[in-house]
């Protein structure tokens, strides 16, 4: 243990004035505040935008594929899609760990249209999709009847639909409904039920899309069971979206087919989820500069109160270094306590949210009906580090407040 150290242990809790001991309770707690709200404010940002993004992901997948003319064309393209393209797909690898990039991989076909019910009519897409649709997204989204069951004949004509559209035009799941569509200038109408409501909180996706069994837009298309109009890509990790993208396009797709990121294609949305992250740096940044000024005025008031303590070391010979390490010291035994209030403030409020979502917002503002909490132990280990560190590091400068104290003045001060 070095002299400063020794110190700075014997020293810290022997601060006689009610004045001293007041301000160096305040400090912890207003450190220990400043502590809880960086950690919860990050968790909150960091679940929120996981949610989202992840909301936007299982709707679409990550990687999306269609006919080259698509995007030019109002008519649906239909693209054949074999085995063997499939088994590609599946193939893919990074090229850094040879570990498959693609999870999944998902057929459909999207058809305008027009739902009829109950006297009303609305302008939808019906998405059409087959067996080798993964249903636990909408499955968690459900907040009446059942999901559709493309592999059961029996039940090929039924929808899917979404809540706001089914309150909308008043139906339930059970209820009879027209689907009409125009298909190479004629009319044609279909008789489904309406198998279950879902509820993604995606309001810019729910109203215009609804679900139903891929045989009956086949069959409407006149399209044989291969073809179908596009292809949903899920990677194994979202990261690596970008590397999987690139490498289906470029050795894997035929060349009159087009793949993009689902961050390509719809931008809007992850843009604004970026801007939160501009947001979120400001609102830390200014938290933390806040606790560093609360600090540093902590430490220049304990070096006030301490300045017979430094004339009598400089007058034993102790360098001004080692007398400003004391004050360091003191510092990190304010930080530490600070930090274990902090987090004992923080972390079973999370818990709390993350367990039982007390804290509502409005789903048709912010996609989501609940405040979202991210509770990974990484950021909360790198953000305990990293303030330690800052707070730590930025106190070095009012510690040069020693070397100002004369000792013959600091001997005659009490």
């Amino acid at each position: 243990m070095s002299a400063s150290e020794f110190i700075a242990s014997r020293s810290f809790y022997s601060f006689k004035k009610s004045f001293t001991r007041r301000i160096l309770y305040l400090s912890v707690l207003a450190t220990s505040l400043s502590l809880a709200v960086i950690l919860i404010a990050q968790s909150i940002f960091n679940g929120f935008q996981k949610e989202i993004a992840k909301k936007v992901f299982g709707f679409w997948g990550h990687i999306h594929i269609t006919d080259l003319q698509s995007s030019q064309r109002l008519d649906p393209i239909p693209i054949r899609l074999d085995d063997s393209v499939v088994a590609r797909m599946y193939g893919v690898k990074s090229s850094q760990t040879g570990n498959p990039l693609v999870e999944h991989v998902q057929s459909f076909i999207v058809l305008p249209g027009i739902l009829s019910a109950s006297g009303q009519s609305e302008g939808l897409f019906f998405k059409g999709v087959g067996r080798d649709f993964r249903w636990n997204f909408f499955s968690d989204f459900l907040v009446g009847g059942r999901v559709l069951h493309p592999d059961d004949s029996a039940h090929h004509r039924e929808l899917l639909l979404s809540d706001e559209t089914a309150r909308r035009m008043k139906i339930k799941p059970g209820d009879p409904v027209v689907l009409n569509f125009v298909v190479r200038g004629e009319l044609l109408k279909r008789r489904l039920i309406v198998a279950g409501v879902y509820n993604t909180g995606l309001a810019e996706y729910d109203r215009k899309f609804a679900l139903t069994d891929v045989r009956l837009l086949q069959n409407l298309l006149k399209l044989d069971s291969s073809e179908i109009t596009g292809i949903e890509v899920f990677c194994k990790d979202v990261l690596e979206a970008e590397t999987a993208n690139r490498i289906l396009y470029d050795e894997v797709l035929p060349e009159n087919w087009y793949s993009e990121t689902i961050r390509e294609k719809f931008p809007n949305i992850f843009e604004w989820l970026s801007l939160q992250t501009v947001n979120k740096v400001f609102l830390l940044s200014l938290i933390l500069a806040v606790c560093i000024i609360n600090m540093a005025t902590t430490l220049m008031i304990l070096i006030l109160e301490r300045t017979h303590m430094i004339g009598v070391l400089t007058v034993l010979g102790m360098p001004l270094r080692e007398q400003r390490k004391i004050f360091l010291w003191y510092a990190a035994r304010i930080l530490g306590w600070s930090m274990v209030i902090g987090n004992g403030i923080a972390l079973p409020l999370l818990y709390i949210q993350h367990r039982f979502q007390a804290i509502k917002l409005s789903e048709a503002d912010y996609y989501l009906d609940h405040a979202p909490v991210d509770l990974s132990i990484g950021p909360v280990v790198l953000i305990n580090a990293l303030f330690f560190a800052i707070v730590l590091l930025s106190l070095i400068l009012p510690s040069w407040l020693v070397s100002s104290i004369k000792p013959v003045k600091a001997l005659k001060f009490r």
